[in-house]
């Protein structure tokens, strides 16, 4: 059996929020939602498709390290810290 990614189930909790938990607007096809807990889910969501493509990324390569050193040369140079304006 193959087992559900998490950026899976984060999106079909998006969908029960959406539809199952979502109050319908008469006569319109709109529901509102609870924007802070579609905001939170969307969050994991970007988390967690960046960590599955990275993963994904590094098992492509036979060499983890190789991949790893890849990885760490695509990120920006000033992550972590604040930008000033």
């Amino acid at each position: 059996m193959i087992e559900r990614s998490d950026a899976m189930k984060i999106m079909d909790e998006l969908e029960a929020q959406m539809m199952k938990k979502g109050w319908p607007i008469p006569l319109t096809p709109f529901y509102l939602v609870d924007h802070e807990k579609m905001v939170m889910l969307l969050d994991q969501l970007r988390v967690c498709l960046q960590d599955e493509m990275d993963a994904r990324f590094i098992k492509a390569f036979s060499n983890a390290s190789e991949a790893e050193k890849i990885l760490y040369q695509k990120q920006p140079k000033n992550q972590g810290k604040e930008r000033s304006h």
